[in-house]
């Protein structure tokens, strides 16, 4: 197996991990995410997303987006004030949000 680096600021991850307090509150909002990203993901450049439902814990989603460009995370942000936060706040979940800087891969 190789590394491969990657260059220096040219790659940004942001991980969004909610815990619902059920598995019903985690499947309505996994649902509200697949309907208003696909109208909004446009809006930034080369975005990546996936997103992941937890196995031993179900009511435990991850948003895990890859971009191109520090600014993109700021971007990213906004979009989220704008049409995801005001849900997610209605549901009440834990939230933990990381933002990194992806260095290699394997």
């Amino acid at each position: 197996m190789n590394w491969k680096a990657f260059q220096p600021k040219s790659r940004y991850r942001k991980a969004v991990t909610n815990t619902f307090l059920s598995e019903q509150d985690c499947d309505m909002f996994l649902m509200v995410l697949k309907q208003q990203w696909l109208s909004y993901i446009s809006e930034l450049p080369q975005p990546k997303l996936e997103i992941t439902k937890f196995i031993k814990k179900p009511n435990r989603m991850q948003a895990i987006w890859t971009l191109k460009d520090s600014t993109h995370l700021r971007k990213l942000k906004a979009l989220v004030q704008k049409i995801i936060k005001p849900y997610r706040d209605k549901l009440s979940p834990k939230v933990l949000d990381l933002d990194s800087e992806a260095l290699c891969i394997i």
